[in-house]
């Protein structure tokens, strides 16, 4: 063989004895890599270059190398973020990109090729573009106990508002966005201004320092905080002594990392908010209020004029206005309309992205409200998936709630992906999320908006309920990697097949069968969106699925399967449906709830089945894994509760709609029985990783507080048999056979 010069490469060589001839091995290369070193998007997509050759035996060098790897100039054409990985020959690997965000993300690909592949041979060649332009996370940031976002009653919210301030979250987060193929951060607040922005025409509303409640609020507490006075020291203490100049800094590096990145930033806004200005200088949180007006519109043009990494501004005709109809869309218009207007006369280069959201709101409004806007692109939204981004991955909301309206007023819009039907336990499905990736509706987004994935009554920040002190503290975006993963990456690219995925699982966690975990990751997150589509509630304060919990606390068949039907369009018989049809004889028109039941048992078995055969291949201390394969136990063993609890729902119906039909009862109470020990056993589970905590939008998940809940709901479908409820609002529950436009 033909030995190359690689002497000054790092060199593995067995002399192998084989008929007296010696061959030699070797297991690495000199690279030298040739990118603009001032280009910061360059220099990070490099970097992970670079490891990923060192960790494969390679070494980079200045130059007289084996191999030249070289990032090229733009080429005219190839459209934003775009690439091309090519070989030349046997000593040389382009990327050709499109942009600056292009030649990241094709050096990335690069490294990973090299990584998963295990070297330099497993490159190949690769061309690609964003299959969605815009990939965006939604972030309720909750920034100091005065400057709430919408929702901050919760343990996540409280625990992580000394997390916004620090460097070190901020890097390794924006880090993992990159990584992921985010290009968006939106950042969702009600009125952070007087502690973020220097006001010189109301200097009274700022304040210095970073505060937290004294005495985190219980589930009774008020979003609005219309009760609490947050400026009162007795109800706020200091967490970080920090003054309004030192703020500002911090989130001018912030804002600038992410543009040198290639994310961009938007600020949203729920309305109408003046927290630390409130009664001062005549302000109040009125619409009807002048001062007010003029005080919002004064804060957006400082806020822009003080963060020009900014790229947009978002906003909400809700959830705290006392004026209604078109007067909203009016005050929106007269206060962060025209305050981005005002900065906009003095700077015209820059263009201001404003994204109206459809909420409370509708197209025709917005749309006349904001005519004269011309300060940049102006774009709305939709809640796509509702509150249940993990339900159904062909959302049928938007075309009978909002399509019209935009296909009359051409404007592009972003699907908001609301996932807060879970929280704690790991989710990983990439056959879900790539074909629902497949089936939005790209057109609405006319090739300017995108998607921000994110929850309501969630900080995405650090986790802080881990008993394991190791991984208490993870970033929520490291704990959750594939779920972020597979969001980020199948946005960008919907090409990515399940060996991919395998081969990240694979690269994660060396010593799994990366193809069961794989399909036990699978079992595992295929629950949530079977309990979803039975029990479809399309606001986030309705159901906690991980605690079968809504803001008035445990959901009981009653307030639930009783009340309320399934996903529209799902096809899934209600109870009462299911009961109809048991009593009048007739066959089954759509999927009865046992079916539901019977599927969620099935990925509950496949699950615990998996988690069995993988805990063999661990060892103690690969704590990351371990504390994975008890989340999918965990997720199994709640899918078991909820299949107990449908079938007891549906022999229910039939016994209250015919008393005589004692059976269905006796089924009832032997199912209600069998939920206590399902929720039992996941209970344990859960509780042998986590601490109870607090939900922003519902309630508390305390799973042994709850399993009384699930006892005393047992005992109360036993005493039917003397006394059967009669299901007084059955007919109220929509079929989720069809949809009615």
């Amino acid at each position: 063989m033909k030995m190359k010069n690689i002497t000054v490469g790092i060199l593995f060589a067995f002399l192998v004895p084989l008929l007296s001839i010696d061959v030699v091995v070797y297991a690495g290369q000199t690279v030298a890599i040739t990118y603009d070193a001032a280009n910061p998007m360059h220099a990070f997509g490099v970097r992970d270059l670079e490891r990923s050759l060192e960790a494969t035996g390679n070494q980079v060098v200045g130059e007289n190398a084996d191999l030249g790897i070289v990032i090229s100039q733009f080429e005219p054409g190839m459209g934003p973020q775009s690439f091309r990985i090519q070989r030349e020959g046997s000593r040389g690997i382009r990327i050709v990109a499109g942009d600056s965000v292009g030649a990241m993300y094709g050096a990335l690909e690069l490294a990973e090729q090299i990584s998963l592949g295990g070297g330099l041979d497993a490159v190949q060649d690769k061309a690609r573009k964003p299959y969605i332009l815009r990939r965006g996370l939604k972030f309720n940031i909750p920034l100091d106990a005065r400057a709430p976002s919408y929702d901050d009653t919760g343990t996540s919210a409280h625990e992580n508002i000394p997390v916004m301030w620090e460097w070190e979250f901020w890097h390794e987060f924006l880090n993992s966005m990159v990584r992921n193929r985010y290009n968006v951060l939106t950042l969702w607040t009600t009125h952070p201004y007087p502690g973020l922005v220097k006001l010189p025409e109301y200097p009274e509303a700022n304040y210095d320092d970073v505060h937290v409640l004294r005495k985190p609020v219980d589930e009774k507490g008020d979003r609005h905080w219309d009760k609490l006075d947050l400026f009162d020291p007795a109800n706020t203490k200091v967490v970080k002594q920090i003054s309004l100049d030192e703020k500002i800094a911090f989130w001018q590096k912030v804002f600038t990392y992410a543009e040198d990145h290639g994310i961009e930033i938007d600020v949203f806004h729920w309305n109408i908010y003046t927290f630390g200005a409130e009664n001062k200088y005549g302000i109040t949180d009125s619409g009807k209020n002048e001062k007010t007006i003029d005080y919002i519109r004064y804060c957006t043009t400082r806020f822009l004029e003080t963060y020009p990494q900014v790229d947009g501004i978002g906003v909400a005709a809700g959830e705290h206005f006392d004026i209604r109809g078109g007067e909203r869309e009016k005050w929106l218009w007269r206060t962060f309309g025209l305050g981005i207007m005002d900065y906009h006369k003095k700077h015209p280069d820059r263009s201001i992205r404003f994204i109206f959201r459809s909420l409370l709101s509708n197209a025709d409004s917005i749309l006349e409200a904001f005519k004269d806007y011309d300060a940049g692109p102006f774009h709305t939204d939709h809640k796509y998936a509702r509150a249940r981004v993990h339900s159904t991955t062909t959302s049928p909301y938007m075309d009978f709630e909002y399509r019209d309206g935009l296909e009359s007023i051409k404007v592009p819009c972003w699907l908001n992906l609301r996932n807060d039907d879970l929280f704690v336990l790991r989710w990983g499905d990439p056959d879900y999320v790539r074909e629902f990736m497949a089936n939005v509706p790209r057109d609405l987004m006319r090739s300017e908006a995108g998607y921000f994935l994110g929850p309501d009554g969630f900080v995405q920040g650090r986790e802080f309920v881990h008993k394991d002190a190791d991984l208490s503290g993870q970033l929520e975006v490291d704990k959750h990697w594939y779920r972020f993963m597979m969001f980020g990456r199948l946005g960008y690219d919907l090409t990515l097949t399940r060996e991919f995925f395998e081969q990240r699982l694979s690269d994660r966690f060396p010593e799994a069968d990366s193809r069961l975990l794989y399909d036990t990751w699978k079992s595992s997150s295929q629950i949530i969106p079977q309990v979803n589509r039975f029990f479809f509630r399309i606001n986030d304060s309705m159901f906690s699925p991980e605690g079968c919990i809504s803001s008035g606390g445990f959901l009981t068949v009653d307030h639930s399967f009783f009340r309320f039907g399934p996903l529209e369009g799902s096809g899934i018989l209600s109870v009462h449906e299911f009961a109809d049809a048991v009593l009048a004889g007739k066959p089954f028109d759509g999927i009865t709830p046992l079916e539901v039941a019977d599927c969620l048992d099935q990925s509950a078995t496949r699950t615990l089945r998996g988690v069995a055969a993988l805990r063999e291949q661990s060892v103690p201390s690969q704590k990351e894994f371990l504390s994975t394969l008890s989340d999918l136990e965990a997720m199994a063993l709640l899918g078991r509760y909820y299949a107990s609890k449908i079938r007891g729902a549906a022999e229910l119906a039939v016994y209250r709609a015919d008393p005589e039909r004692r059976a269905n009862h006796q089924r009832a109470v032997k199912h209600f029985n069998q939920a206590i020990s399902d929720w039992e056993a996941y209970a344990r589970s859960a509780t042998g990783q986590y601490n109870s905590q607090l939900f922003s939008r519902t309630h508390y998940l305390d799973w042994w507080k709850i399993l009384e809940d699930v006892k005393k709901e047992a005992r109360s479908v036993e005493a039917e048999e003397a006394s059967p409820k009669r299901s007084t609002n059955r007919n109220t529950v929509p079929s989720a056979k069809g949809l009615s436009k």
